[in-house]
């Protein structure tokens, strides 16, 4: 294995970021969706902790809480990618290309998501849809819901499969393990959680840094 994943703590506070550097996160990323706080402020807060930053404003309609429309959410992250490390934004949203957009001329890079909440689509769907994520950004990012163990495998072996920059995890109690064993596959990035999970079958940060641990990839 010739890279190390980042465990990346996904939070929505001042308070759950600083537990999630204690807890030893290589990165965080600001559900500024979930926060209550000006997003501005927050996420400025949260640059001083020293760690890259991920930007990520779910929209409901994937899974997140923001309600606002296209041109809202697109003018919060042109506040927000000076800040930024990564920014995510999902493949489906009617303004990828320009929230894409926002990142040139800046140090941010463009995470481009896909999440299926209600199934594992089958292996070439899911290669379809890493490279169409590719297309618009710099590191794709899946995310599905398995219904066995074998749709999880299904998903290993895609992310083995795409040699290009991914993120994968298989969600729910059924996928959990992802987290760990994802990334032996090549997945980049694991998302864990400070204090309640904020996606399905998400594990706690320090939890996920163990796992890898045991698998040589720390």
């Amino acid at each position: 294995m010739d890279f190390f994943p980042k465990v990346v703590a996904s939070v929505a506070s001042l308070d759950d970021a600083r537990e999630a550097v204690r807890l030893g996160a290589d990165m965080i990323e600001v559900r500024v969706d979930l926060a209550s706080e000006d997003p501005p402020v927050l996420v400025e807060k949260i640059f001083r902790l020293g760690k890259p930053i991920i930007v990520t404003i779910r929209p409901a309609w994937e899974g997140g809480s923001f309600r606002g429309d296209d041109a809202e959410r697109l003018e919060l992250f042109r506040k927000l990618i000076p800040l930024a490390d990564y920014v995510d934004v999902e493949l489906r949203a009617g303004n990828v290309d320009e929230i894409v957009s926002l990142t040139e001329g800046s140090d941010a890079m463009a995470i481009v998501s896909y999440h299926d909440f209600e199934r594992t689509p089958s292996n070439g769907e899911m290669l379809d849809i890493i490279s169409r994520c590719l297309e618009k950004g710099d590191i794709a990012k899946l995310a599905v819901m398995p219904g066995s163990l074998g749709d999880a495998l299904r998903l290993f072996e895609v992310t083995l499969a795409s040699k290009r920059p991914v993120c994968t995890m298989a969600m729910g109690d059924i996928g959990a393990h992802s987290r760990i064993v994802a990334p032996l596959y090549g997945s980049v990035f694991s998302y864990g959680y400070v204090r309640e999970p904020v996606a399905p079958g998400q594990m706690r940060v320090d939890r996920i840094i163990e796992g890898l641990r045991l698998l040589g990839l720390r």
